[in-house]
């Protein structure tokens, strides 16, 4: 596949996953808790910002992070950027992206909202992370398993393994706090999966162990962390070898931890893999993506 085809496709991937993370993370970490105020609320907003990757400075009231990362198009990290950067990769890659993914991007973009009121605030993120899946399940229902699905599972993979890296590693996480904790299940959205796996109650050492181990679900990071270096074993060049590399020895210290040192281990593992697959992705885009400039 060409370079810029591949590109396009990755960063489709990516947005499309993204716009799922910050709808999931804002739903819990600023709707749900409308009712919490003053330093407490604000530090909640300043680390949200800090997992998603928020690039504007703004004000730190959960009002005004609600707007800057659900709507505000000259924020990279908000939904609706990520909404636009989707369907403009997908217009890119038209050649190779399906007339049924391409109407599904195209008819999200065009109903964005400018303004989202307060009571509207849930809805607003529950249709974008419906939109979400219905793009992801469009590619799984009707790709072909060749290097368009995998440039494209590659983006999802490795947006979601730092984002949730960032999550489980950040300040918005209390190691003793059974409320946290609950909260971070939900913003991975794999609450109803950890109940399921015989947890009618959350405790803070079985859901780190499960966020940060469990290999059997798609939103706890050891799968999430697995199925990125699969990606990267079918797709990425050598020039970005030194960067794959690295991310198999993070993903390799993931799996040396415990279920018992899950708590203890979360810092560092967690650190160590959202790095590792910030530098692929980086590498991906200045040495595999970017056209080379015209000669002259």
């Amino acid at each position: 596949m060409l370079s810029h085809l591949a590109g396009s496709v990755y960063r489709l991937g990516a947005a499309v996953e993204h716009t799922d993370v910050v709808a999931r993370l804002l739903d819990v970490y600023v709707v749900r808790r409308q009712a919490v105020a003053g330093a407490q609320a604000q530090d909640v907003s300043a680390a949200l910002r800090a997992v998603v990757g928020a690039t504007v400075l703004r004000d730190t009231e959960p009002a005004v992070t609600l707007d800057a990362l659900a709507l505000d198009r000259h924020e990279p990290a908000s939904i609706a950027s990520a909404v636009a950067v989707a369907r403009d990769s997908a217009r890119r890659a038209r050649e190779v992206v399906s007339t049924e993914l391409w109407d599904c991007l195209d008819v999200t973009r065009s109903r964005m909202p400018r303004k989202v009121g307060g009571d509207r605030a849930h809805d607003f993120l529950t249709w974008a992370k419906e939109r979400s899946a219905l793009a992801v399940g469009v590619v799984d229902g009707d790709a072909s398993r060749d290097e368009v699905w995998a440039f494209f599972t590659l983006g999802r993979s490795i947006t979601r393994c730092r984002s949730t890296a960032a999550l489980l590693g950040s300040a918005l996480l209390d190691d003793e706090s059974a409320d946290s904790w609950s909260d971070a299940l939900r913003g991975c959205g794999a609450r109803e999966a950890f109940r399921r796996g015989s947890h009618p109650e959350v405790e803070p050492a079985e859901a780190a162990a499960f966020l940060l181990l469990d290999t059997n679900s798609p939103r706890a990071l050891a799968c999430l962390a697995h199925r990125a270096a699969d990606g990267l074993a079918g797709v990425a060049p050598a020039c970005v070898a030194e960067q794959v590399a690295g991310f198999r020895r993070a993903v390799a210290a993931l799996d040396a931890v415990a279920p018992g040192d899950a708590l203890a281990a979360l810092a560092g593992v967690t650190a160590q893999l959202a790095s590792a697959a910030a530098a692929v992705d980086a590498a991906l885009e200045e040495r595999v993506f970017q056209a080379p400039a015209p000669v002259s």
